[in-house]
């Protein structure tokens, strides 16, 4: 199982019924994207999505038995590693890697608005 399919299924557990997009949004990930992992997960039989007798457009996102046992089992966290990398910083690193990114993004736009005046090719 991968990390994005463990951290969604270990997602769907904490939030039992929760809706396809609420699951897409904890991820931050596209709801195609979250779609595809659900698939995965729902074959694995890890998973089951309900349609709302209220509204079908409305689907829920349960773990099956199986899933919350595989959740139980899995080694934890499922946070990942740069949170936890976060946490153990000083708010002073945090504050200045944020101002770093802050302008890592800045120069990375101002490409972008640059791209279009220019050929891909040229420097």
């Amino acid at each position: 199982m991968s990390g994005a399919q463990l951290w969604a299924l270990s997602a769907i557990c904490l939030t039992p019924g929760m809706r396809v997009s609420e699951l897409a949004e904890m991820l931050t990930i596209h709801l195609s994207t979250t779609s595809n992992l659900l698939d995965k997960l729902e074959e694995r039989g890890l998973v089951r999505r309900e349609r709302s007798s209220d509204d079908q457009r409305t689907v829920r996102i349960r773990a099956t038995a199986t899933g919350v046992s595989v959740q139980r089992r899995a080694p934890g966290p499922v946070a990942g590693v740069i949170p936890d990398a976060l946490a153990k910083m000083s708010p002073k690193q945090v504050a200045q890697l944020s101002r770093s990114l802050e302008q890592l993004l800045q120069f990375a736009q101002s490409r972008v608005r640059k791209s279009g005046v220019k050929h891909l090719a040229q420097p």
